[in-house]
């Protein structure tokens, strides 16, 4: 057995989950490595303190919902596939996709998403009445469904009814 050790320290970062993880044979090795869940982020990087402006996008989680999204153009895929894709974008002042990054995707996938995606119009965020860029995420796509079950039509025997 390898006997390994292990920490995870994760911690959310804007929109982001970080997760980090640290593998030892030593454990105090591992615990001197921990010291960094005391680590102090800077007050942008809360998920909800983080103004933008300045270079950095406002993290806004569904920004790309039914309110927000002007024009929208789906993804023409040319084979079937089964699996999510998880996309993050930032869209820039005007309402436009400026920034495409494909958390998992195959190349087919990242072409037509990315085509769909630099069709889409936004209605500008405004923070103290200026648009800024905003930071979103998307998912594409969908894991396998179940098929419903199927209605089951059995043959009912043709009773005649006597009377006695």
């Amino acid at each position: 057995m390898a006997q390994l050790h292990w920490y995870v320290l994760a911690t959310e970062i804007r929109c982001h989950t970080v997760e980090f993880v640290f593998m030892n044979r030593d454990p105090m090795t591992l615990a001197s490595l921990a010291q960094m869940s005391k680590l102090k982020l800077p007050k942008e990087s809360s998920p909800t303190e983080g103004t933008g402006g300045d270079g950095v996008p406002v993290c806004i989680r569904d920004y790309a919902g039914d309110g927000t999204v002007t024009e929208r153009v789906d993804p023409v895929f040319t084979q079937p596939r089964f699996n999510p894709v998880p996309v993050r974008i930032i869209v820039d002042r005007r309402g436009r996709v400026k920034h495409i990054h494909f958390l998992s995707a195959f190349p087919d996938q990242r072409q037509a998403i990315g085509d769909a995606l630099s069709q889409w119009r936004f209605k500008p965020y405004l923070r103290n009445a200026q648009p800024v860029e905003v930071e979103t995420g998307i998912m594409f796509g969908h894991a396998p469904r179940s098929m419903p079950p199927t209605k089951r039509t059995e043959l009912q025997p043709n009773l005649a009814r006597r009377n006695p």
